[in-house]
């Protein structure tokens, strides 16, 4: 999994949250999540993504301002954002940029397929951040086998 593209997701829902993890683990990525758009920060902050799967629906207008923060914090990422909302919902993005937005309710196998896709097209960032720990779906493999990310 080590040379795994790695994705983010940032779903505020619990449950859409656990079962985007659950399918998109198996899907050759390196998965991580953030429940908000604070998470999130902290997340790019040490890790590079591929591909960041952001939920437009955060509360407080979090996704606009996580998108922000992204956009002047990390302006050479070479991420792709896939972006998720309702297909009610006018989000006002601003000049602030998404490379795609998908509307609920989506098709889980059919999301997993075109999250994969995009992931292994990204080119990696020109100069990659530092040490990034391993990625929780990283972690959790290793604990369905029942070994430990521990070393001695």
């Amino acid at each position: 999994m080590a040379g795994d593209a790695r994705v983010l997701i940032v779903e505020s829902q619990d449950t859409l949250r656990v079962v985007l993890f659950a399918v998109l683990r198996h899907q050759s990525l390196a998965v991580d999540t953030a429940a908000t758009a604070a998470e999130a920060l902290e997340r790019i902050a040490t890790c590079d993504y591929a591909l960041i799967l952001l939920d437009l629906s955060l509360p407080d207008g979090e996704s606009v301002e996580f998108l922000r923060s992204f956009r002047e914090t990390r302006p050479d990422a070479t991420t792709f954002v896939l972006a998720v909302r309702d297909p009610g919902q006018d989000v006002d993005l601003g000049t602030t940029k998404v490379n795609a937005i998908l509307n609920k309710p989506l098709e889980i196998d059919t999301l997993a397929e075109v999250v994969r896709e995009c992931a292994l097209v990204v080119p990696p960032p020109p100069e990659p951040l530092g040490h990034c720990p391993p990625a929780e779906s990283e972690i959790k493999e290793q604990m369905d086998h029942g070994g430990s990310m521990l070393t001695n």
